[in-house]
């Protein structure tokens, strides 16, 4: 009679064992019951991300980026969830930490994040998930509005970085099951103005040379740049100002004042507020030679 009672108490203090616990007790017993009830196929998400967080950002305004983190619970147990913010390979970390990170939850998601947002970095690997999102019902869903922005001041220093930026959600029941889902990668960077391109020395009859180099790629359209002509310890030789797509400049007289080569470079500004500077354009060489002084005269140098 004794071996005849062990089964019906067995399933007994089981049932009240795992009624009295919920899912994480499930999760603790490793047992074929447990398996069928509470297993890795019913626990399972989603995250979708929409939106428009994939910007280049300006030295001269810096709009916040928006989007939508759509998270499900598309599996059969309530989930407790939490997010992680994973960067791409070969991200700058230095932009990643300037950049504002809101996340909130609410009727609809504008540009403006209300003052219960969630306030972080895009550098901060688990960012916390809004109230609202950290618990999810079997079948239920939740919008996560996330904005992202670049304060104006910090471009400048930042220009031609860039970071790409993933986010994957985790559901959890208890500490064993746990479900991820990773939405898809988003690109930010900071505008950097291109280099000057295409440098070219030619003779300038009678004694001078002839400097010409072609506007950035990526200049805004019509845009004015302003241009200097710098030398190896930076001091201007020339500068002007245009919106044409190539220019040119003749050197001559005394606008280098020593004998010898001279290492000269293009170096493109934007006239803007913050002014986004380019990187340099190739080098040119110049040769400056005189007899006393007079008789001055310029020459390319081929590199």
């Amino acid at each position: 009679m004794i071996r005849r009672l062990l089964g019906p108490i067995a399933a007994i203090v089981t049932l009240a064992v795992l009624g009295g616990a919920g899912g994480a007790t499930a999760a603790w017993m490793a047992s074929a019951s447990m398996a069928a009830s509470v297993s890795s196929a019913t626990v399972a998400t989603t995250a979708q991300l929409t939106g428009g967080l994939t910007t280049t950002y300006r030295a001269d305004t810096s709009a916040p980026a928006t989007g939508q983190l759509t998270i499900a619970n598309t599996g059969g147990a309530p989930l407790s969830y939490t997010l992680a913010t994973q960067l791409g390979a070969g991200s700058s970390a230095a932009l990643a930490e300037k950049i504002a990170l809101r996340l909130w939850t609410g009727s609809g998601c504008g540009t403006t994040a209300p003052s219960t947002a969630e306030n972080t970095t895009l550098a901060n690997a688990a960012p916390a998930l809004p109230t609202a999102a950290r618990t999810l019902a079997p079948g239920a869903s939740v919008v996560v509005c996330v904005a992202t922005q670049l304060d104006a001041q910090s471009a400048s220093p930042l220009a031609g970085q860039a970071v790409t930026a993933t986010f994957a959600v985790t559901g959890l029941v208890g500490t064993s099951w746990t479900t991820t889902a990773t939405t898809a990668a988003f690109t930010q960077s900071v505008h950097g103005l291109a280099a000057a391109g295409a440098p070219a020395c030619v003779q300038a009859p009678p004694h001078g040379v002839q400097l010409s180099w072609a506007a950035p790629t990526n200049r805004s359209a019509g845009a004015t740049l302003q241009y200097r002509l710098v030398d190896k310890a930076n001091v201007v030789v020339k500068e002007l100002s245009s919106s044409a797509a190539t220019l040119s400049v003749v050197l001559g007289g005394t606008d280098i004042t020593a004998d010898g080569v001279h290492e000269l470079r293009i170096v493109a500004t934007e006239k803007t507020a913050a002014g986004t500077v380019s990187s340099d354009s190739p080098t040119l060489l110049v040769r400056r030679t005189a007899v006393g002084n007079s008789n001055i005269k310029y020459e390319c140098v081929m590199p």
